[in-house]
């Protein structure tokens, strides 16, 4: 028996199947359901995905969606010409081993070359082994080490160190607890 087909479309006003599929994807990743529902629910997901340069793509199989494709413009990317960064890319777990990431992969590569990109950028999770590999069959290489950090902890950990940060405050916190605690005697 042959492989099923798979098609993909670019995702237009109708943001029904790739909301379900990046909910899927998200809490198959370790976020909880609410965190996603909620992103949903307040329209962030919604509002990134109609930025400027930004592309999405769904996959069906028997006309069932499967899977999903993000991609960004990346006018500033390491090359001197413009680049296309996979931001996303998932597919359920029951249609993996079908082509389907293929199939997404082939369609980015289709709208990267008719924009005149030369090269395709993928951001993937360190911590993915397969989707690592994946790639590196596709001929992707590793050329940076992206490396993200809340806005929080970097002003936390640029600012000086003072009676309220770093060891005096973790200090002065240890004292307060101590004195605090009074052990209480049991008649």
């Amino acid at each position: 028996m042959g492989r099923r087909p798979v098609e993909v479309l670019p995702v237009g006003d109708d943001l029904t199947h790739v909301t379900a599929l990046w909910l899927e994807a998200r809490v198959e990743a370790g976020t909880s359901p609410e965190v996603c529902a909620r992103a949903v629910a307040d329209g962030r997901f919604s509002t990134a995905l109609r930025r400027p340069g930004v592309q999405a793509f769904v996959a069906t199989l028997d006309g069932t969606p499967v899977g999903y494709a993000i991609t960004t413009d990346n006018p500033f990317g390491l090359a001197p010409t413009a680049e296309v960064a996979i931001e996303q890319l998932y597919v359920c777990a029951e249609a993996r081993r079908h082509g389907v990431a293929k199939a997404l992969l082939a369609t980015v590569l289709s709208c990267a070359e008719r924009a005149g990109c030369e090269q395709l950028v993928s951001n993937v999770p360190t911590t993915s082994r397969d989707a690592n590999r994946f790639f590196a069959r596709l001929g992707f290489g590793s050329v940076v080490t992206r490396r993200v950090v809340a806005t929080g902890t970097l002003r936390r950990r640029l600012a000086p160190e003072t009676a309220e940060t770093g060891l005096e405050l973790t200090r002065r916190r240890r004292s307060l607890r101590q004195r605090a605690f009074v052990p209480t005697r049991s008649a």
